[in-house]
């Protein structure tokens, strides 16, 4: 069957029509895909002939756009559609982001099997010179520009959370902060600035014999004017800044070291404007590093993953009824990588999904052991917003937990903060369907960016984790804010039924504060710090010791 498909004439035809379109055709029996040879070299892809091509085509999709084409794409080889069509950015082999129209379409054997998944993709930028929605040059035409002779700066604009704003508000709306933003950076730009529009939400001003310092104070007000532009909701930008010859004399270093400023402020702060520096520079190849080992270890059967586990305590009676499964990763060669630097990789390289299975089988493996044999202990995992897009995870979840007869009640799953839930109405269903088989849903860091009243108000919850920031602020002098957050928190959540869990408890006085707020569970350090399986295994047969003594 692969032969048949993937060497075909008419491929070979379609594949040479363009050099802004490229085509592939995937056997959907084999998993082995076909891919034109201007797609190869454009995105730098390892052969012609791929295995298993969905994960690694990931791979150079914008971390913001992989939520929209998982969604997309996993309805086609789930057998709810038969047609694939959606727009996202890719990183070419000189690691920018263009954006694609992809389409394509199944095509099934007379027994209804899908066997073919064809398509093409197009670029959409097209090299115009002006972009039809603000008028400004576009990307093409600063790549005109030579940066060999001469000196100057150069700003890179990107607004923050900009899918958010269109998932939330439609894309028409979104498109009217492109253009009021556009407006005012043109506005800002001196008399021998030139603006461009590059792709999506990101705007470049560049200053022929600028400085950093003349275009950092440029634009430091402009997040005063994004909150008071009438008839839009108030949004932020951040932004990167350069300079060359220092930081590069071509297009695609300078655009490198941009992206790698605008990553940085972003991730620094909303609002924040960062330079390129060498601190940007190393940060960028540590990443680099770490998620190629990160890739490596997958690879590995998930060598150097391990779980760890921390104590969850049952306020009134201070017994550990629970604990939560952390994820902690190191090879001989990394050994100080944080939770926070590889999970971020993972979610953005679309790996979280491969590591997610790992840590939800691991998670159920403990919970059945311990839950006979330290009375019933219940166990909590966390799932990201990009697994749960993924329309087998809950069925794998349920059928693992059968195949190890787990308690579904003793398990709870944990929706985490980095969650942005555009769709809210697939999570409501998802948690439902675990709902009605006794599983638990929580919460994570609950008063944070997503974990909100609005995720509540549309998703049914069992539990709510307070956010420790709240937690660990109570014993400030004269602070009645945080615990009039909690105490209304828990109010709400008794007239809910729903349970809450205090994280970040690290001292006896902001325990006795949490108790007589009347918090279901704690969470924190003052009981015990994340540890390996044996060493909490140990907790529950000192706890079981002492309680037959």
């Amino acid at each position: 069957m692969a032969k048949n498909i993937l060497e075909n004439e008419l491929f070979e035809s379609f594949a040479n029509a363009s050099d802004n379109i490229y085509i592939y055709v995937c056997d959907m029996e084999s998993d082995i895909s076909r891919w034109s040879k201007n797609t190869v070299d454009y995105f730098n892809l390892e052969s012609e002939y791929i295995e298993g091509a969905g994960a690694k085509w990931m791979e150079h999709i914008h971390p913001d756009d992989r939520a929209l084409y998982l969604k997309d794409i996993e309805a086609v080889f789930s057998g709810k559609s038969n047609r694939h069509s959606c727009q996202y950015r890719a990183k070419n082999k000189y690691n920018d982001y263009v954006w694609l129209e992809c389409k394509g379409s199944v095509i099934s054997g007379e027994d209804g099997r899908p066997l073919v998944f064809a398509g093409l993709m197009t670029r959409l930028d097209n090299q115009n010179k002006y972009d039809p929605l603000t008028h400004l040059l576009t990307n093409y035409e600063m790549q005109k520009y030579d940066f060999s002779t001469g000196s100057g700066a150069i700003l890179l604009v990107g607004i923050n959370s900009f899918r958010k704003i269109n998932n939330t508000n439609g894309f028409l709306y979104g498109n009217k902060v492109l253009i009021a933003l556009s407006e005012y950076l043109e506005h800002l730009a001196g008399k021998n600035d030139r603006v461009y529009r590059l792709q999506g939400d990101e705007f470049i001003i560049l200053s022929p014999d600028g400085s950093k310092s003349e275009l950092r104070k440029l634009i430091e007000n402009v997040n005063d004017y994004c909150m008071n532009i009438r008839g839009l909701k108030s949004f932020s930008v951040s932004a990167g800044l350069v300079s060359y010859p220092e930081d590069g004399t071509d297009f695609n270093t300078l655009m490198s070291n941009l992206e790698h400023s605008l990553e940085y402020a972003k991730d620094q702060k909303q609002g924040w404007i960062a330079e390129f520096s060498e601190k940007i520079s190393q940060r960028h190849l540590r990443a680099s590093r770490l998620h190629d080992a990160l890739t490596q270890s997958i690879h590995n059967h998930f060598e150097g993953f391990e779980l760890y586990f921390q104590p969850i305590l049952e306020t009134k009676t201070q017994k550990i009824t629970e604990c939560e499964s952390l994820l902690r990763w190191k090879t001989p060669e990394i050994q100080d990588a944080t939770p926070y630097e590889f999970i971020k990789l993972l979610e953005n390289s679309g790996e979280i999904r491969e590591v997610g299975y790992w840590v939800m089988e691991e998670a159920l493996r403990h919970a059945a052991m311990w839950q006979k044999k330290y009375n019933n202990i219940s166990v909590s995992f966390n799932v990201s917003y990009i697994q749960l897009l993924d329309g087998e995870f809950i069925d794998k979840l349920i059928t693992k937990a059968r195949e190890l007869q787990v308690d579904p009640r003793l398990i709870m799953v944990e929706l985490t903060e980095s969650c942005n839930a555009d769709d809210t109405k697939m999570l409501s269903c998802q948690f439902s369907k675990l709902q009605k088989l006794g599983f638990k849903i929580a919460m994570d860091d609950f008063g944070t960016e997503y974990a909100s009243f609005g995720l509540l108000h549309d998703v049914s919850m069992d539990v709510l984790k307070i956010d420790q920031k709240f937690v660990r602020g109570l014993v400030r002098d004269g602070n009645k804010t945080d615990i009039a957050i909690i105490e209304n928190v828990v109010n709400m959540c008794r007239q809910l039924s729903i349970q809450t869990i205090a994280e970040g408890v690290e001292t006896e006085e902001i325990q006795e504060i949490i108790r007589g707020i009347g918090v279901s569970y704690l969470q924190g350090y003052l009981y015990s710090k994340p540890v390996p399986a044996h060493e909490f295994e140990q907790m529950l047969i000192n706890q079981q010791e002492s309680q037959s003594v």
